[in-house]
């Protein structure tokens, strides 16, 4: 083995197994990768750890068929994903539309015509629970720019995570949610709408309608 080549024996990345090094082209390590389906086939470790190929080619097809002959898949949760970010994205009278399409982030040509082609790209790695992220904020949605994380870990990466004075001195958004035990997406909404001090932080209450239905109708769209 080339004593550069990092040894990825036995690793798995989506449906892809890491088998056994193979050579070199002069560039770079190739391996042995083999897919769940069962196909041996070769790419270069610096393909394998980027990620993007997820199949050998059979998951794309498969998530397709399903995505197309599923019943019931646009009640699904991945498929509200993908409606509310065409919505923020594209329709000027949606809510969170000044801090998406507003602000001119787009959704790529392919994602914006085809759910399949969405869920070929996403769907191998979501699980439940998990919220759409963009890598770069400023960026639009799109297949490199995209990744699926928890809701604290992208509470950490929004463009409103700024720092803000509270009772427990000047700390993020984040840091204020943690110690509070208001939501992030309930603090981003309070201080877009000018409100400051004590107020920030009052318990939602659901006989309180300033600090409950303004703040229902946002929490699908995790990023403020």
């Amino acid at each position: 083995m080339h004593h550069r080549a990092k040894d990825i024996t036995g690793e798995r990345l989506f449906y892809l197994t890491a088998i056994s090094y193979a050579g070199s082209d002069g560039k770079k390590s190739i391996w042995n990768i083999r897919c769940d389906c069962g196909k041996l086939f070769t790419m270069p470790a610096s393909e394998w750890r980027k990620g993007k190929q997820k199949s050998c080619g059979c998951m794309t097809k498969r998530l397709i068929s399903l995505a197309n002959s599923t019943h019931g898949m646009s009640r699904t949760p991945i498929f509200n994903v993908w409606h509310s970010m065409k919505e923020r994205c594209e329709c000027p009278t949606a809510q969170a539309w000044h801090n998406y399409g507003g602000r001119g982030i787009r959704v790529c040509k392919e994602w914006s015509e085809s759910f399949e082609a969405f869920y070929r790209d996403m769907g191998p790695t979501y699980r439940p629970g998990l919220t759409l992220d963009r890598i770069d904020v400023n960026g639009d949605y799109e297949p490199d720019n995209c990744r699926w994380i928890t809701a604290k870990e992208q509470c950490r990466n929004k463009r409103c995570n700024r720092y803000i004075d509270t009772p427990w001195g000047r700390i993020t958004i984040a840091e204020a949610s943690e110690r509070s035990g208001i939501g992030v997406t309930t603090l981003c909404y309070r201080l877009s709408r000018g409100v400051e001090g004590d107020l920030l932080f009052v318990k939602p209450d659901t006989r309180n309608r300033f600090t409950t239905s303004k703040t229902q109708e946002v929490s699908t769209d995790s990023r403020c």
